[in-house]
């Protein structure tokens, strides 16, 4: 029987190797096969004697592991000593064994691991016979551990090594991190073994893994050489390994809850955090601390081996987060603080010259979890002689990382360039985000006078700040440069003075956080930062001049221009808002320091932007040389332009404070923002009529003139304008000139404009507004012959261009300029019923052109999300029902593939979807058109859903979350019967897909819709006079077993959906009680025998005591428990 076992298992395993598919399948089934033999740890135990073929080895190993996991609680005592004690001694002979590879060989030390972990709370006493110290009987885990503190203890370096790896096989299996073995018992089960493994071994085994470091430490700083010896340098290796992951260990209170020990690993990577136990290890005691002296120290010896380094400086950015009990004390804290950023200064100012990547990105790691753990009141109670090398190597750190850059661009390296600007740039930058953001608060809030170095230290963090703000700049232009003359060769000569599509955006997106941190950055000294930006931008503009269209110029200030936009206001905004308060600050400030007649400082900045426009770019565009413009720059500065009128443009007391009297004299007064706004009208139709060429110009023109309406005050000054007319009927420009999508958002401005009037004069400047629109309109669609003309270009391009006219004027919402439904005119949505109806027969027509469709479905989108606020019945049956004629047409006329993947049909469904999304989240407060609502709700609904596959939900997470609030809505409905829904199949089908998604949004709403499911079961109870609808409960019964199935067989956010899903389960039992027993006890039909009493028993603990809320957060409270209990118990195949 053994022999044939061996040769059988060594034959499998040599078949593993084949070239052949059908043999290595054949093979891997005959192991697997062998896998199950019960109690096989004999034979294996001989093979691993006899053979000497490492795969035999590694799945003999593997076998004992799992049978082991598997059979523990069945096992006698006497075997499962001698399985552990047969282990051992087959590791202490590994080193004889030549033939076994490294794979095996760590296979070994895993197999042991995990079952020592297995039999760690059996209580049995054995006879100790390794025991030295006559200690008598012993549990299982204190043998093992006696045994691995022998081995550390012994001074011979090969029990040594081995002792340092079953302590990292345990620590990988205690720590129940993602290399663990799953072993099959339940939350309490491991968090009993991290909590006793973490209390009894933990630190006894981190102090002598620390000696053993010391004496490494001490024996190459007697004896160097030994660095050039392999087998010193691994047990090394092997040895700091383990004791970065013990600084890596997750640790829990003794009287933690199972729910702690849980949620533990729901985050990313965790601050160091040891118990009040472990102080002595860490805080300063007799001049330094143990650990970070021995870290620090053992680094300068090693820093040129290989990989050792990297550990080390892992280990460093896990003591520049400590926290927890053990530095709470703050005379304790300052003393490590003071320690560990002496040792780190160090660190810092010797890499400052490194060109190591690994070895930057790791420092960048340890100074920005420095910072950001401990912040800038951290530091403020230090010493000045250590916190302000800190500030000033960590400064130089950064500026050497900017030379770095650069000097990877001049050689041709910009992936290692980019990739080092993710990696380490950014975080670099966010640390001292860290610092101000905390200082500013220490200020803010008063709290300075407690911190005695606060001010000398805040002084010198200015001084860096500005330093890295000047360099980043200065840095940006040259790496623009560099860029620039490399692709000078490759460029075509038209090329010289533009840029690529939306480069703009790709700039600002590509280099986002950066652009953010750096202009907080440079908020701190913001006089300096606005004077830097408005010498170089006029530099580049006086330099501009005499050399037109110079590419590295023009390149200079796009990035000058980005660099001054997010510097004095935040670029994400798309409406009117604040100006910063560093910057509304200083500006406020200086204006009493000053006198008046010295300009502000932001207007000064401003105004060196504007002068791109008023002496560069409008001069050439007035002589016909627009080829002699960058479009790129005209972008960008349209792009500034767009964000200063939000910000500073008439100020507003509402978002700001203390407005300097300056900035409110220039931009928030009479006369000065009347000559602005005629200016920038002037601008504006100089661009639309020389840009015609640039689409990405004339769109940021567009948005410029949109910025200006989004303000109703500004729309006042924009009317008073003498140009105003000369824009608003688009003088100078033939009906074709511009883009469809341009004439979209110019009329979205146009109709602010138009509703900014008072109610009396609105409808007459509505109607010249848009009888162009409507006589264009007419004269098209009004043509007997539209449908043999249709696709000609020119029509299709006039339709184009009418499309986004109405689109523009629609997304405007007439709601917002008035204050009562009484006050509405419906002018936008009388106008689009008189065309909708022939919008819809277009569809048809262009089906084959995907653009002018979903330029309707859009028309109807904009109109559902802004039009419906003081809709009443009479209109509501004009418009609704012509939603449910457009979702005919799309769904049965579309030529393309009826499936998601087509591209053209996923952008149809999903603007369906909206639509409806739209319809129910305006949700008709006046309750004017209650009935109509849910019936377009139903048969849209239905239209849409054959649409759907479970596949489609999962591809695209946005569809899905629109899809179930919709389905919620219907649900939820009062006037619509669910069980009538003819599809309501599918959206079950669809709900079951939802509840195992990723998203969090639709497991939720996936849940409300089963609840609102039971709310149906109840009603048709109350109308039948407590019969129950077999509809209802047969899809009840259906629902139960979903939810339990994701309660235990589905990894979920416990945090998020627990609560939900308790409130959905509770819903189901009570509404079906049998359903849920038939479902319980299928789940448990499908569990090993040997848990089944165990799983129905934690069942039995979930039990309704009533409906109320405190029943339902008690059931909860089971739940979790019971979670605890048996998650981890259930089978998940």
């Amino acid at each position: 029987m053994e022999i044939e076992f061996i040769q059988n298992l060594e034959k499998y395993c040599i078949g593993l190797q084949s070239s052949k598919n059908n043999e290595r399948e054949a093979s891997e089934q005959c192991i697997l096969s062998l896998m199950k033999t019960p109690q096989p740890y004999k034979l294996c135990f001989n093979l691993l004697a006899k053979s000497n073929l490492t795969i035999a080895h590694f799945y003999a190993l593997l076998m004992i592991r799992d049978s082991a996991i598997r059979e523990w609680a069945a096992l006698d005592s006497q075997t499962k000593l001698v399985i552990i004690e047969t282990l051992f001694q087959y590791i202490e002979n590994i080193s004889s064994m030549n033939f076994l590879n490294y794979a095996t060989k760590g296979q070994s030390f895993n197999t042991l691991g995990v079952i020592i972990k297995r039999g760690w709370l059996d209580t049995e006493k054995y006879d100790n016979n390794n025991n030295n110290n006559n200690k008598g009987q012993m549990e299982l885990n204190q043998i093992v551990m006696d045994r691995v503190y022998q081995y550390i203890d012994s001074g011979l370096p090969d029990r040594i090594e081995i002792s340092i790896k079953i302590i990292g096989s345990l620590i990988i299996e205690f720590s129940s991190s993602s290399k663990a073995a799953h072993i099959q018992l339940s939350w309490e089960f491991h968090q009993k073994c991290l909590i006793t493994f973490q209390n009894l071994h933990l630190q006894p085994i981190f102090r002598k893994v620390l000696e053993l470091l010391q004496h490494f430490k001490e024996h190459i700083q007697q004896v160097p050489s030994r660095l050039n010896d392999q087998s010193f340098i691994q047990i090394l290796y092997t040895s700091v390994k383990v004791f970065t992951d013990i600084l890596d260990w997750r640790f829990l209170e003794s009287g933690s809850s199972v729910l702690a020990y849980i949620t533990s690993y729901s985050g990313g990577r965790n601050n160091l955090k040891p118990t009040t136990e472990w102080s002595s290890l860490f805080t300063v005691s007799n001049g330094s601390s143990p650990v970070a002296s021995l870290v620090f120290g053992l680094y300068q010896l090693v820093e040129k081996v290989e990989k050792i380094p990297n550990l080390l400086r892992h280990a460093m950015s896990q003591l520049c987060s400590l926290q927890g009990p053990i530095i709470k004390d703050t005379t304790i804290k300052n003393q490590y603080l003071s320690e560990v950023l002496t040792y780190t200064t160090k660190l810092i100012e010797k890499a400052i010259t490194t060109r190591n990547w690994n070895e930057m990105e790791d420092i960048s790691n340890i100074i920005y979890r420095f910072c950001n753990t401990y912040k800038f009141s951290g530091i403020a109670c230090l010493s000045n002689n250590i916190v302000i090398p800190f500030l000033q190597y960590t400064t130089q750190f950064v500026l050497s990382s900017l030379n770095l850059m650069k000097i990877w661009a001049k050689h041709g390296e910009e992936e290692l360039e980019e990739e080092f600007e993710n990696d380490c740039f950014d975080i670099l930058l966010r640390s001292f985000v860290a610092f101000i953001s905390d200082a500013e608060m220490l200020i803010n809030r008063k709290r300075v006078e407690q911190l005695e170095n606060f001010k000398e230290q805040y002084q010198i963090l200015k001084q860096c700040t500005s330093q890295i703000y000047q360099n980043y700049i200065q840095s940006r232009l040259e790496l623009s440069e560099i860029e620039i003359n490399k692709s000078k060769d490759e460029l075509e000569p038209s090329s010289s003075c533009g840029g690529g599509e939306d480069e703009i955006d790709e700039d600002k997106k590509k280099y986002d956080e950066q652009l953010r941190s750096i202009a907080y950055i440079g908020r701190l000294n913001p006089g300096q930062s606005l004077e830097l930006l408005k010498n170089e931008i006029n530099r580049i503009i006086n330099l501009l001049r005499e050399r037109i269209s110079d590419p590295i110029l023009f390149e200079s200030l796009h990035w000058l221009l980005i660099f001054a936009g997010h510097l004095i206001f935040d670029a994400e905004n798309k409406s009117p808002s604040a100006i910063p308060n560093a910057i509304e600050d200083y500006t406020f400030e200086q204006c009493n320091l000053t006198p008046p007649n010295q300009p502000d400082s932001v207007i000064d900045l401003c105004n060196a932007v504007f002068r791109f426009h008023m002496e560069y770019e409008n001069p050439l565009l007035n002589n016909g040389k627009v080829d002699s413009i960058s479009p790129l720059v005209s972008q960008t500065s349209l792009w500034f332009t767009s964000g200063w009128v939000l910000v500073y443009l008439l100020p507003s007391n509402v978002f700001n404070v203390q407005i300097s009297p300056k900035i409110i004299e220039a931009y928030g007064s009479e006369q000065p923002v009347l000559s602005i706004t005629d200016y920038f009208i002037n601008k504006i139709l100089l661009n639309l009529k020389c840009w015609s060429g640039d689409i990405d110009v004339l769109k940021a023109t567009s948005n410029l003139l949109n910025n200006f309406t989004t303000n109703k005050e500004l729309c006042k000054y924009l009317v008073r304008s003498p140009n105003w007319s000369r824009l608003f009927f688009l003088e100078g420009l033939s009906s074709q000139q511009l883009p469809p999508s341009v004439y979209g958002q110019l009329f979205k401005a146009f109709s602010r404009v138009v509703f900014s009037f008072p109610i009396s004069s609105r409808k007459d400047y509505f109607i010249q507004l848009v009888k162009t629109l409507v006589e264009q309109m007419d004269g098209v669609l009004g043509r007997p012959d539209f449908t043999k003309i249709s696709q000609e270009a020119k029509i299709k391009e006039n339709i184009y261009i009418l499309l986004e006219k109405l689109n523009g004027i629609v997304s405007v919402s007439e709601s917002e300029y008035v204050d009562d439904d009484d006050d509405c005119l419906f002018l936008t949505l009388d106008l689009f019923t008189k065309y909708a109806t022939s919008l819809i027969a277009m569809i048809p027509l262009y089906d084959h052109c995907n653009d002018i469709v979903l330029l309707i479905l859009r028309l109807f989108s904009n109109l559902t999300k802004h039009q419906l606020e003081f809709l009443n019945q009479d209109r509501a049956r004009s418009i609704f029902p012509l939603v449910i004629q457009l979702f005919n047409a799309v769904t049965s006329t579309s030529s393309h593939k009826k499936t998601l993947d087509s591209k053209e049909y996923y952008h149809r469904v999903r603007i369906m979807v909206k639509i409806l999304t739209n319809i129910i989240t305006f949700g008709d407060q006046r309750n004017n058109c209650p009935i109509i609502l849910s019936e377009t709700v139903f048969h849209g609904i239905n239209i849409i859903t054959p649409c759907l596959s479970n596949n489609d939900l999962l591809l695209y997470p946005k569809l899905a979350r629109n899809y179930f609030m919709i389905t919620t809505y219907l649900f939820g409905s009062d006037s619509i019967e669910v069980k009538n829904v003819p599809v309501i199949n599918t959206i079950y089908s669809l709900i079951e897909a939802g509840i195992l998604h990723h998203d969090l949004e639709i497991v939720k709403a996936c849940f409300e819709c089963i609840g609102f499911l039971t709310k149906n079961l109840e009603k048709s109870k109350e109308k039948s006079g407590g019969l129950v609808d077999p509809h209802y409960q047969g899809v009840l019964v259906q629902f139960i077993g979903s939810v339990i199935n994701f309660l235990l067989l589905q990894d979920f956010n416990v945090d998020e959906l627990l609560s939900c899903a308790s409130e959905t389960l509770f819903s189901l039992m009570y509404s079906s009680p049998d359903g849920y027993r038939s479902k319980v006890i299928e789940l448990i039909t499908r569990q090993d025998p040997s848990i089944q009493s165990r799983v129905l028993q934690q069942f039995e603990t979930l039990t309704i005591a009533g409906t109320d809320r405190k029943s339902k957060d008690l059931f909860m409270k089971n739940l979790q428990t019971f979670l605890v209990n048996v998650k981890s118990l259930i089978n998940k195949k």
